[in-house]
């Protein structure tokens, strides 16, 4: 995977999961249907956003590494 695009696409998915989970931490009434749902949207969106950069600097274009 040497594309980039998928790599930022990962890192704006992780943002917004990042954005939700803000959003249920302080958000006043009980708009979640379970209590773990502000966790995993923010252990998901940490997950991703890291993906997204490792993979960014991990994925060299084939012309560097020769």
């Amino acid at each position: 995977m040497k594309n980039p695009a998928i790599f930022y696409g990962v890192i704006a998915l992780g943002v917004i999961a990042l954005a939700i989970g803000i959003y249920l931490m302080t958000s006043a009434t009980p708009a979640n249907p379970h209590h773990l749902t502000k966790y995993a949207a923010l252990g998901v969106g940490v997950v991703l956003l890291i993906g997204g950069v490792v993979g960014m600097f991990m994925a060299r274009p084939k012309a560097a590494t020769r």
